[in-house]
C-alpha cells in the first residue's frame, strides 16, 4: 500500500485538473477591474473611467478610477472595455446538458430559465452549479411542463386532464422546490384555472403558451406571468406569418393588436418572443416572421409591454445551426432589428429578468452590493448590440473566468 500511495495521489491530481471547475475558473478573493466604461442599462449610458471592486460574490464598490486600488486585489485593465450585467436567456431546454451550459456561460450569460426537463434533473443540474461542481449559469427551473391531451406524457411533459390532476402536479412541483409552473398546450380553461389557482396558492408563478382553449387576453387577465413565443397573439394571427396570406384576419389588424398590448401593460404579462428560434423551426416563413416581427415591436415599444430576451435554445435547435449562448446574442440583434434600441435589448436580457424574477435587489446591474455578475466586453455594446459577443471576461458569483477559462468553455466536447 505505502508503494501505490504516489500512483494514487498522481491519479486523484490527474482527475482534479480536468475537472470542470479546476480547469476552467481562476477565484480569488478580491478583484478590481481598473479604468473601466459601466454600461448603465436603465439610462442607456456608459460611466467611463471608472473602477469595479469586486470581493467575494459581491461588488463592493464602483467609482472613479483616480480612486486607489485595494491593496492585494487582482487588477484587470478595463481600459477600452465596457462592462455589463451578467445576461439572462429567459427561455431554455438545455439545463441537462452540461456543455450547453458551458457555452452559455462563455457567452456572457450567467443566469437562465429552463423551460421544461425532468425535475430530477434539472434540480440537480441547479444544484450542481449553485455548489461550484458544475460551470454553468444560475438556472431557476420549470421541471416537466403541464399539457392537456392528446400531448404525450414523458419526462419532460406531465398530461393534465383534469382540475383534480391540475392542483395535484403544481403541489408536487412546489413541493420538489421548482422555481416556476410552465403551461404548455391543449389545457382545457378548467384545467388551466386550476392550474393558476395552485400557482398562485403555493407562491410562485406560472408561465408558458396559451392554450387553443384559453385566449390571450383571459390568460393576462388570470395572471400568467409570461408569454413565450408568438404565444401571446390569438390562434388565427398565426396567419400574420404566412408568406401567401392576402387577408388579414378577423381581431388580427393593428387596432386589434394595439388593444392586446394595452391589456399586456395594463396587467404587467411579460413577454418572451424567442423570435430568433423560427430561423429554425420555420426557415420557409423566416422573411415574413421577421417583417410582421418588426410591426409587432412597434406595438409592444409604444404601449410600454415588458419584454424578455429568451432563445428556446436546445438539442434540436443546435442540430440545426443554432449554437448555444450566440443564439441570445443574435436575439438581441433582432430585437434592435425590430425597432428597440441597444439599451432596450440589453434591459431585455440583465435587468428586465432581475425586476421579472424578483432579484433586482441583487443581480441585473452594477452597483455596489449587488451579486458580482458582471461581464466584460471589449467593445461598446450600446454603440452596436453585436458588440455583446465581444466577450473578454466573465465574473459569476466569485469565480473568475478569463480568456482561456472561456476558451476552454467554448471547446468542451459532449
Amino acid at each position: 500500500m505505502i508503494k501505490r500511495r504516489p500512483a494514487i495521489l498522481l491519479l486523484l491530481l490527474a482527475l482534479a485538473s480536468c475537472s470542470p471547475r479546476t480547469a476552467n475558473v481562476q477565484s480569488r478573493k478580491a478583484i478590481t477591474i481598473v479604468d473601466v466604461t459601466v454600461v448603465d442599462v436603465q439610462r442607456g449610458t456608459g460611466l467611463p473611467h471608472m473602477n469595479v471592486v469586486v470581493d467575494g460574490d459581491r461588488i463592493v464598490s464602483v467609482g472613479p478610477s483616480a480612486e486607489q486600488v485595494p491593496s492585494g486585489a487582482s487588477v484587470i485593465s478595463g481600459k477600452g472595455r465596457f462592462l455589463i450585467p451578467g445576461l439572462w436567456d429567459m427561455h431554455i431546454h438545455v439545463a441537462s446538458d452540461p456543455r450547453a451550459l458551458g457555452l452559455l456561460l462563455a457567452a456572457g450569460i450567467t443566469g437562465a430559465r429552463d423551460m421544461a426537463g425532468d425535475p430530477k434533473q434539472v434540480l440537480e443540474t441547479r444544484r450542481r452549479i449553485k455548489s461550484g461542481e458544475l460551470d454553468g449559469p444560475r438556472l431557476l427551473v420549470a421541471g416537466p411542463m403541464l399539457a392537456g391531451p392528446p400531448s404525450e406524457a414523458d419526462d419532460s411533459t406531465w398530461v393534465i386532464r383534469t382540475p383534480k390532476e391540475a392542483s395535484k402536479a403544481v403541489a408536487s412541483l412546489a413541493g420538489q422546490g421548482v422555481d416556476f409552473i410552465k403551461v404548455h398546450d391543449h389545457l382545457s380553461r378548467e384545467t388551466y384555472r386550476a392550474i393558476a389557482d395552485s400557482a398562485k396558492a403555493k407562491g410562485i408563478p406560472f408561465a408558458g403558451h396559451v392554450s387553443e382553449y384559453v385566449t390571450p387576453v383571459e390568460a393576462s387577465d388570470i395572471g400568467q406571468k409570461s408569454i413565450e413565443h408568438f404565444e401571446f397573439l390569438p390562434k388565427a394571427c398565426m396567419a400574420l406569418f404566412d408568406p401567401k396570406r392576402t387577408v388579414t384576419p378577423a381581431g388580427c389588424d393593428r387596432t386589434a393588436l394595439d388593444s392586446l398590448m394595452k391589456t399586456f401593460a395594463r396587467n404587467g404579462t411579460w413577454l418572451d418572443p424567442t423570435v430568433g428560434a423560427f430561423r429554425y423551426f420555420a426557415p420557409d416563413q423566416w422573411t415574413t416572421i421577421r417583417s410582421a416581427y418588426r410591426s409587432l415591436a412597434a406595438l409592444i415599444r409604444g404601449n410600454g409591454v415588458k419584454v424578455l430576451a429568451g432563445t428556446d435554445q436546445s438539442s434540436y435547435l443546435e442540430s440545426n445551426g443554432s449554437v448555444p449562448g450566440q443564439s441570445l446574442h443574435e436575439e438581441l440583434a433582432l430585437f434592435v432589428d425590430a425597432g428597440f434600441t441597444p439599451a432596450e435589448a440589453l434591459w431585455a436580457a440583465t435587468e428586465g429578468p432581475a425586476e421579472f424574477l424578483g432579484l433586482a435587489d441583487s443581480v441585473g446591474s452594477i452597483k455596489a452590493g449587488r451579486s458580482a455578475d458582471i461581464v466584460l466586453l471589449d467593445a461598446d455594446p450600446l454603440r452596436d448590440i453585436t458588440n455583446t459577443r465581444r466577450v473578454a471576461v466573465v465574473i459569476k458569483q466569485a469565480h473568475l473566468y478569463d480568456s482561456e477559462a472561456l476558451t476552454r468553455l467554448r471547446n468542451l466536447k459532449p
